[in-house]
């Protein structure tokens, strides 16, 4: 049997079906956007993502584990309404503050819907029932998550007997506070106990259960937890000296930033505040929250004189790819089904017709399907790379000017031809300066005041392109339009001054790109490094990206790479 035939694909449809008979209501099921292999679910404002396949399951029991792990994942969506304050929380009081809210959340359900018990109690091992000893952190938290589920289960730990003590007090008074200082407690007794607790590798056990960041009223690290690049530890000081902002991340970088506040810095013209991102480490293979703080802003703008003379040199180039998109705009052809009318018969329909009309029952109406053209709806991002390195001279220019050349006549054929571009740009100096320039907006004309802003930018500092990516994708979100990409135009791989780990921004930029992919946003790469071969399809894809070996083909290459993309 096919490995997609047991997964997350195979099981939606089912799953979709088993959450509305549960909760009444319609749930999206998305796959987990995380590399690696130790995959738990979690929610987002977009739905309950949950792991595209688990390997550790086949069969009978793996839509068991789906069906868990679902159910638990909207108990969560139905009964966590109040978050948690992190404040100054150690990791495992962390840890055990989301075990005590699953269990709560579970119970809650279980009064409900008694069966739910028993699907959940099914990845507990009912043999290990441990006994009075020291053992690790993580094994007493499993313990307890046991014990809470299943009351007619004895266990003779005394933190295990003090924890179901001080979560049926908690529960009793109704407060989440309450709650909150159970979980206090019970890991002040761990640190008493000398009971190890890795941070770095913990796991939400069981396996069915999500990750808890949605929990939680910010997704920052505890501060004892936070370990800079170079190893040491960021000390109490140094962690208050740091801005506080508004905006919230998901462990993978879905904010949510105030609409207030994003519509007050639209009309300014420039952010305020940073936005806040995660950064995928590998070596660590976790996230790190909040750790990339993008600037974002409007382009100053200058004189587009310069820029006017440039694009005029491709005016034939201009005129063809006019004649292309024009034919584009006719559309492509759009079957709509079981239509009162059309141009002819739906056959399902009239079957479903005629078995009404022998049953005494009244047939429906929608017998017809009819064909008609769907004219071309994409909205498109570019997004230029203007680290120092695109100043380097090429002929009488630089490769700068013709990045501005070609994002121009790009820009031009795409209003030509009905879709919608925007033109951004970014470059980074560390992970709290990544610059965020914006020269075109969607709804902007491709006039002067645009023209103006590519003209006086140049290129600067370094390439974090991981954030730049997540920040692009978090925009292409508000986009209506039915179809979206984004096109990164590159010289070279991700690097910044303090990366100090070969490969680190390149699997961030990955990880960043497959996220928004999953998202309904696919990224695609056009770099003009003749040795980008090698990196560039680890970050997009095998088939997501073009190598453009002579840079003067830029400004032809990128319009034609376009019609490619959009047929």
């Amino acid at each position: 049997m096919p490995a997609a035939a047991d997964g997350l694909e195979a099981a939606s449809a089912s799953l979709r079906h088993y959450l509305r008979a549960l909760w009444r209501r319609e749930y999206r099921l998305l796959p987990v956007a995380q590399p690696g292999s130790q995959l738990r679910p979690y929610r987002s404002e977009i739905g309950i993502h949950l792991p595209p396949r688990y390997a550790s399951h086949r069969g009978p029991m793996l839509r068991e584990l789906y069906r868990a792990a679902a159910a638990h994942a909207a108990a969560h969506d139905a009964f966590s309404t109040v978050q948690f304050e992190r404040r100054q929380l150690k990791p495992v009081q962390v840890a055990l503050i989301g075990l005590l809210e699953d269990a709560r959340v579970e119970q809650l359900a279980i009064a409900a819907m008694p069966g739910l018990r028993r699907l959940w109690l099914q990845f507990f091992d009912r043999r290990s029932s441990g006994g009075t000893g020291i053992d690790s952190a993580e094994a007493l938290l499993l313990r307890l998550a046991h014990a809470l589920l299943d009351p007619g289960r004895r266990d003779d730990h005394p933190w295990v007997a003090k924890g179901r003590r001080l979560y049926l007090a908690a529960t009793a008074a109704g407060d989440a506070a309450a709650l909150r200082e159970a979980g206090v407690l019970l890991g002040n007794d761990l640190g008493q106990m000398r009971a190890q607790f890795n941070a770095r590798n913990y796991l939400v056990e069981p396996l069915y259960r999500d990750d808890n960041l949605s929990l939680w009223d910010s997704d920052a690290p505890p501060q004892e937890a936070r370990v800079e690049p170079d190893g040491f530890r960021a000390t109490d000081q140094a962690a208050q000296s740091q801005p506080r902002f508004d905006e919230q991340a998901d462990d993978i970088g879905a904010f949510r930033p105030r609409e207030s506040a994003l519509a007050a810095n639209d009309e300014a013209g420039n952010d305020s505040a940073p936005v806040r991102y995660p950064e995928w480490d590998q070596r660590i293979g976790h996230y790190r929250p909040r750790w990339c703080s993008i600037i974002d802003q409007r382009a100053p703008a200058g004189d587009a004189s310069a820029l006017h003379a440039a694009v005029a040199q491709h005016a034939p180039l201009s005129a063809q790819l006019a004649r292309l998109l024009q034919a584009r705009k006719l559309g492509q052809p759009q079957r709509l089904r079981r239509q009162t009318d059309g141009d002819a018969f739906e056959l399902d329909a009239l079957v479903a017709a005629q078995a009404a009309l022998r049953s005494g029952q009244a047939p429906g109406r929608h017998l017809y399907r009819r064909t008609r053209l769907q004219k071309p709806d994409l909205s498109v991002l570019l997004l230029l790379d203007l680290s120092a390195s695109v100043n380097l001279p090429l002929g009488s220019g630089t490769l700068l000017s013709l990045i501005r050349e070609a994002s121009v006549l790009l820009a031009g054929a795409i209003a030509q031809g009905g879709d919608r571009i925007a033109i951004h740009g970014f470059r980074s100096n560390g992970r709290h300066e990544v610059n965020y320039l914006r020269f075109k907006e969607f709804d902007q004309p491709l006039d002067d005041t645009a023209l103006g802003r590519l003209a006086a930018v140049d290129g600067a500092l370094s390439t974090r392109m991981g954030a730049a990516i997540r920040h692009a994708s978090r925009l292409m979100r508000d986009c209506r339009s039915s179809q979206r990409l984004v096109l990164v135009l590159t010289d070279g791989e991700p690097h910044d001054i303090d990366s100090f780990h070969p490969q680190s921004l390149l699997h961030d930029a990955a990880d960043a790109a497959r996220r928004s992919s999953a998202e309904g946003t696919p990224v695609f790469c056009v770099s003009v490094d003749p040795q980008a071969d090698a990196y560039v399809s680890r970050i997009f894809g095998a088939h997501n990206y073009l190598v453009i070996d002579r840079i003067e083909q830029l400004p032809q290459r990128l319009p034609s790479l376009y019609l490619r993309l959009a047929s």
